[in-house]
């Protein structure tokens, strides 16, 4: 799976790249326009088109025959009764392209999360470190675990142990930018966590967990940890990243729906799709 999401990673690096120093709403509009292309025509060639397009003829017939004789009330019971009918079987109609469509935008969607979630962080902001141990009593250092920060980062506290250990936090601060590799040693095992520094829009992953199907799907910012490990995850705090729209701070999540589906109407009768 680490080596999937290698490649998925490094598709979408390259397609982000050109909108890492601009404003962040630019490349929210491009992966949009990129799940509206790839989802309309999966949308198109999975789904029964002219039922779709007979069944929503129905269901807009049955409503013009309420409002055309609302004052016949078994007439306008008959039509509502219709209507729910074949609501019902307009929804049977998405359900089978719905379940082509989600596999890619839901990898879409984490891929963007990636980059727009949150944000790296800046020269002299802090940052809080944490580890979380299958084996407390496997640790290096006199029993803390050893955490070691190359040049452009500082570890500024002492690690702090809580739950019996099971966990123990740092404080690290940004120096300089850059892309480094925290490092974190038990007694016979060494796991790196990349830290980014600067500017630049990036792809950003707040935790490592231990391998598995689920959390390396859901996680693939980057490798998941061995099951030999001793950790069942390496985290750092970072800030959250903010998208502002004419002076509107809102989150990336919403923006991308939004932008999804004003490209998905404005490109249906292009692509020749009834949803």
């Amino acid at each position: 799976m680490n080596t999937i999401n290698y490649v998925i990673n490094s598709i979408f690096d390259l397609f982000f790249s050109p909108f890492s120093s601009i404003d962040p709403i630019y490349g929210l509009c491009a992966v949009s326009f990129l799940t509206t292309v790839i989802m309309l025509p999966i949308f198109k060639y999975t789904s029964n088109q002219e039922a779709i397009r007979r069944t929503k003829s129905r269901i807009m017939g049955h409503l013009l025959e309420v409002r055309l004789f609302k004052d016949d009330i078994r007439t306008v019971l008959s039509a509502q009764k219709n209507m729910l009918k074949y609501n019902m079987i307009y929804l049977k109609h998405m359900m089978k392209p719905l379940m082509f469509v989600m596999l890619p935008v839901v990898v879409i969607i984490i891929q963007t999360g990636l980059r727009y979630e949150y944000r790296p962080l800046h020269p002299g902001e802090t940052a809080i470190v944490k580890v979380k141990l299958d084996n407390p009593g496997n640790l290096a250092g006199g029993g803390s675990g050893v955490l070691t920060a190359p040049e452009g980062l500082k570890i500024e506290t002492p690690p702090l142990r809580v739950n019996g250990g099971e966990e123990i936090y740092w404080r690290i601060r940004a120096e300089k930018d850059g892309d480094y590799d925290l490092k974190f040693r038990t007694i016979d095992k060494e796991v790196s966590k990349r830290v980014v520094v600067g500017e630049k829009l990036t792809r950003i992953s707040p935790e490592v967990l231990k391998g598995g199907l689920v959390n390396s799907f859901l996680y693939p910012g980057e490798p998941s940890l061995s099951g030999d490990s001793g950790m069942e995850y390496f985290e750092i705090a970072y800030p959250y990243g903010t998208v502002a729209l004419f002076g509107w701070k809102i989150h990336w999540l919403v923006l991308f729906f939004i932008l999804s589906l004003v490209f998905g109407f404005l490109l249906l009768k292009p692509f020749r799709v009834s949803v």
